[in-house]
């Protein structure tokens, strides 16, 4: 299978997975849970399987550089945890269907960011497929932008530090790295921040029923190992902008599951919208082929910066698996 087609494949099926989060965060408050205390458990839960699926691969190692170090401290406090935790809080303030909406500013935000900021050229297809999933996702809520100003803020703010997230990832270097090595990282440094930050507040507990804590632990592995993973696969192979786009699948997985779960019912406005994403989807899947130059991961082991001659061998991709998000 081409690079570029396991980006598009990856994306879209983290996509599908983060749709279902809201319903399981939902059940896990029920249950007596909270929304910092759920952005802990969900990166603590997933830590030992990801420490045993790295140990388990000869060709990946926990190495890595000062300068990688430094990265992942900034994109997994501010971009990563600030995140999932920036979302869940708007959970406790406003419905999810306002929630979701409101995230999902962060598409059009990464493909302007990586306009401005890093000068990459915004081609007709991907600024067309932008608008298109925007309104998209605007035409998914039926509804009023009602509730709590402060649950507008966290969710709008969420959107903001996921495409910082998304386009840090990107050209920061840090695709570079092992998806599992890249992953296990960014859910250490935010399972400990969010850990002293539910201490902090005082929002750190233990008082979850069983079903609530059997949840928590399948939303962990389910959304760390699944949709986190694949997404930064995606990035790796497709870059942010296409990314960003592709995975406004996720209000489309939310409306499925609430139409099977909650008998939800369907009109004109939501199906225009559920045509607009998947034009989108199509348009980047089928006709962008324009962008970043497609590299396979860098080997993964770690070495300083050298300048190499034009005559010097260049290292071998690494190789392992690519497959597997707030």
């Amino acid at each position: 299978m081409k690079s570029r087609t396991i980006g598009y494949t990856a994306v879209m099926i983290s996509g599908m997975i983060f749709g279902s989060m809201p319903l399981l965060a939902k059940f896990i408050f029920s249950q007596g849970g909270n929304s910092i205390n759920l952005v802990f458990w969900r990166f603590f839960f997933a830590l030992p399987v990801l420490f045993y699926l790295i140990h388990r691969n000869p060709g990946v190692d926990f190495k890595i550089t000062k300068l990688q170090r430094k990265n992942l401290l900034y994109v997994g406090i501010f971009g990563y945890a600030a995140t999932a935790m920036t979302l869940y809080i708007s959970y406790n303030y406003i419905s999810t269907g306002v929630a979701t909406t409101l995230h999902f500013i962060y598409p059009i935000l990464v493909i302007l960011g990586s306009a401005v900021f890093y000068r990459d050229r915004l081609t007709f297809i991907k600024f067309f497929a932008g608008v298109l999933s925007t309104l998209g996702i605007f035409l998914l809520y039926n509804g009023e932008l009602s509730g709590s100003l402060f649950g507008i803020f966290m969710a709008l703010l969420s959107g903001v530090t996921y495409a910082f997230y998304v386009l840090y990832i990107d050209k920061s270097g840090l695709k570079a790295l092992h998806s599992l090595k890249l992953t296990f990282y960014l859910s250490l440094i935010a399972s400990v921040s969010m850990f002293f930050f539910a201490l902090f507040t005082g929002q750190f507990t233990l008082h979850l029923t069983l079903s609530g804590w059997a949840v928590t632990v399948f939303l962990s592995i389910f959304v760390t190992l699944g949709a986190v993973n694949l997404l930064n696969v995606g990035i790796q192979r497709i870059g942010s902008q296409s990314s960003g786009i592709l995975s406004t699948l996720e209000p489309i997985t939310s409306i499925i599951i609430g139409v099977l779960v909650f008998n939800e019912i369907l009109n004109l406005p939501i199906i225009i919208g559920c045509v607009f994403i998947l034009s989108a989807v199509i348009l980047i899947v089928r006709y962008d082929r324009e962008g970043l130059p497609v590299r396979k991961p860098a080997p993964d082991r770690v070495t300083e910066p050298v300048t190499m001659s034009s005559t010097e061998p260049t290292a071998k991709p690494a190789s392992g698996p690519v497959g597997k998000l707030e």
